[in-house]
């Protein structure tokens, strides 16, 4: 049977985001400082725009009351991850045992921002004295697997090792230099390089070994991150400048966003009086419709992003309502919130991302009042940031000589009417970083 190639008409639909659409949702997901910064950049380089400053309402400013009630409630928000938090909830999915996860905690605890373990693993001593330096060693091996990859290395030689190990390329030109000849690199000693790898035979290496080649293998070197603990999120003391603010009028709570910390945009009349001049020149007007539609579409972006945040945050109140009232957390994902607001999950995401709410009991970040649930057996749902909360006055009040362990944890909880398994009392202590009760115990 012949075969021919015949050309056919077929119908197909691809999503395209345009421009406009673009700007509308880099706008939302900007925090309100960046947001600040780009529209007084477009505003510098469009004409036709005009920015006015905007006053404050009496309501942007709180008299805070009741400071143990503020402290209790700011304590249920879970801060930003640190890289140790990062780490403990991989130890706790990744370790074998008890004592592995006692060791890995005291490995963890002495890892610095940078991602490198702070002391000789002859330090890192259980306080129930019977682990081997073998054993300590087994489980840094274990910690020196997880994301990111380089973090609990003691040197930056081992660092280096362990990412491009990572790529399977700890053979190759570039890691046998980190490996051996990280010395002569940090002294940019090619020549001595090019000697002491050409004694190992050029089929090693796939080739003869020449200068460039060793600065083609220092470049792949240099892709390798120095400092794998910057690559996540650490806590940092920075001024919150709050998106929306809480306002309690009697027996309801209004949302009013935080319109004053940014200018009010409008198009400037005078270049639309010239646009519509007839001796304009046309490469003029050109220029100026340009402007102008660059002008009403960003006028437009904020516009949407203003009316999604509120909707976003509105929803967040009103479901968190008892929270505000009582300091109870209700379960609560981006997904219900999208379904609340009757917009996709991303857009929602996208809007509480980097985003602070002003309350009469300090200030909140949006995402974080996201938290979901453990089902008890009644098919209710139970807060997990309450049960965390609960945790931690637990051990904060508990005996040091003879701590809870997770069983008696979960004990006392079940009198309290919550039902949770060892597993998620393992997980909910470490993402507040309390160790186990052998590593409390004084």
């Amino acid at each position: 049977m012949e075969l021919a190639l015949k050309p056919v008409n077929k119908l197909t639909y691809k999503f395209r985001l345009t421009p406009q659409m673009r700007l509308s949702i880099n706008l939302l997901q900007m925090p309100l400082i960046k947001l600040k910064e780009f529209v007084e950049k477009q505003v510098e380089e469009n004409p036709l725009l005009n920015m006015e400053s905007v006053k404050p309402p009496k309501e942007a400013s709180y008299d805070f009351a009741g400071v143990e009630d503020q402290n209790y409630k700011e304590s249920l928000i879970t801060k930003p991850a640190t890289l140790q938090d990062h780490l403990l909830s991989q130890l706790q999915l990744l370790a074998d045992s008890d004592d592995a996860r006692e060791i890995g905690e005291l490995i963890i605890g002495n890892i610095n921002d940078d991602g490198y373990l702070g002391c000789p693993i002859e330090d890192i001593k259980p306080k129930s004295g019977k682990i081997t330096r073998f054993e300590v060693g087994k489980v840094l091996s274990l910690i020196q697997t997880f994301d990111p990859i380089g973090v609990g290395a003691r040197d930056l030689r081992e660092c280096l090792l362990l990412q491009i190990k990572a790529k399977g390329e700890e053979n190759s030109l570039a890691g046998q230099i980190i490996d051996k000849y990280l010395a002569y690199l940090e002294k940019k000693r090619f020549e001595p390089m090019v000697k002491k790898l050409s004694a190992k035979g050029r089929c090693a290496f796939g080739g003869k070994i020449t200068v460039e080649r060793i600065k083609e293998a220092i470049k792949e070197i240099a892709k390798l991150e120095p400092k794998p603990g910057r690559l996540i999120n650490t806590e940092r003391a920075v001024r919150l400048i709050p998106d929306a603010i809480l306002k309690r009028n009697e027996d309801k709570l209004e949302v009013i966003l935080n319109d004053w910390e940014m200018p009010s945009l409008s198009l400037n009349p005078k270049y639309k009086a010239i646009l519509k001049q007839k001796d304009t020149a046309e490469d003029t007007k050109e220029y100026l419709r340009e402007r102008l539609k660059a002008g009403r579409t960003l006028i437009d972006a904020l516009h949407k992003r203003k009316q999604t945040l509120q909707e976003v945050t509105e929803a967040i109140v009103s479901v968190q309502r008892d929270f505000w009232e009582n300091g109870n957390f209700q379960p609560m994902t981006s997904s219900q919130i999208a379904k609340l607001v009757g917009k996709h999950k991303s857009t929602v995401s996208r809007a509480m991302a980097n985003k602070y709410l002003q309350t009469p009991d300090g200030i909140f970040e949006l995402r974080q009042f996201l938290n979901s649930g453990v089902k008890q057996g009644s098919g209710e749902l139970f807060s997990s940031k309450a049960i965390k909360s609960k945790i931690k006055e637990f051990i904060k009040n508990e005996n040091k000589e003879n701590p809870l362990t997770d069983r008696q944890i979960i004990d006392i909880l079940k009198q309290e009417g919550i039902s949770v398994s060892r597993r998620t009392i393992a997980k909910y202590r470490s993402h507040l970083k309390i160790l186990s009760y052998q590593s409390r115990r004084e």
